[in-house]
């Protein structure tokens, strides 16, 4: 062949060995295996052929029961027992030894007429006609489903019921409103701070002195603006004529009063009034 072909050659191809060179050492005797395999496996049928007719090795057996007879050995030895009487089975179930039963052949039971007959008789199907309506049996089945109330477990409905009571309790109370409980809670709060606070000694009071009450404080500057308010109706009520000295002292008297109310008036109408506690 020309170009980059294979150059064959007859027998055999480039780079290999003809089929006939191959060397002998290489080619396997199968049938000569097999005769082998087979005498092999001859003898080895013989051998435990052999040992199958070896006597067997006596099983181990203790000295102390070497003298004991074997019980099934007796039995075996005893005459067989005589055969029981007849009476042994007497009144004994299935004995069959007393009388034989006479079956009395009794009359069949007679057809009952066909007037009461509440299913016509097997003779009378080729005469048997059904008497069909012209139903609506869509329409019908149609009504039924729409009627059908679904069957829910009771667990479902439980469920349900208790949700409905959860909803009925909570639109029972009022949105939007303080609970009655925390009103009273708070007022009670309210109480206690203001005890605490009252019982809590003030740093700037002196010794010996007491916090006035915020109601004694009111009552007391009520007080003396009554006073007040009265000392310069009298004092209005005097004479504009200064003759006598009665008229002056009194007049003197009633100013000075009146400036003392004012110096009182100053002290309580401060937030905080401390008293002197008697002792």
């Amino acid at each position: 062949m020309h170009g980059g072909g294979m150059m064959m050659v007859t027998g055999s191809s480039y780079g290999q060995m003809p089929y006939s060179s191959r060397p002998e050492s290489r080619m396997r005797d199968h049938l000569g295996e097999n005769v082998r395999r087979m005498r092999q496996i001859q003898r080895q049928a013989k051998e435990r052929e052999a040992n199958a007719h070896q006597p067997v090795k006596a099983l181990w057996k203790s000295e102390k029961y070497s003298g004991v007879t074997s019980k099934i050995k007796e039995d075996i030895k005893k005459p067989p027992s005589t055969p029981r009487p007849k009476s042994a089975t007497f009144l004994r179930a299935h004995s069959r030894t007393g009388p034989s039963i006479k079956n009395i052949s009794r009359p069949c039971t007679p057809d009952p007429p066909s007037e009461k007959l509440t299913v016509p008789p097997a003779r009378c199907s080729s005469e048997i006609r059904f008497n069909r309506n012209n139903i609506d049996f869509i329409r019908v089945n149609g009504v039924s489903a729409k009627r059908q109330t679904m069957k829910r477990s009771p667990s479902v409905n439980a469920l349900d019921e208790l949700k409905k009571k959860e909803e009925e309790e909570y639109n029972k109370h009022r949105k939007g409103e303080v609970p009655k409980y925390l009103q009273v809670r708070k007022e009670h709060w309210k109480k206690t701070e203001e005890e605490r606070i009252a019982n809590t000694p003030d740093p700037e009071m002196p010794p010996g002195h007491r916090l006035l009450l915020e109601k004694e404080r009111q009552q007391t500057l009520k007080l003396l603006l009554t006073k007040e308010d009265e000392l310069v109706s009298e004092l209005s009520a005097l004479p504009l004529r200064m003759d006598t000295f009665r008229i002056r002292s009194q007049k003197q008297e009633l100013e000075n009063k009146i400036a003392e109310i004012d110096e009182a008036k100053k002290i309580f109408n401060r937030p905080k009034v401390f008293v002197k506690v008697d002792s």
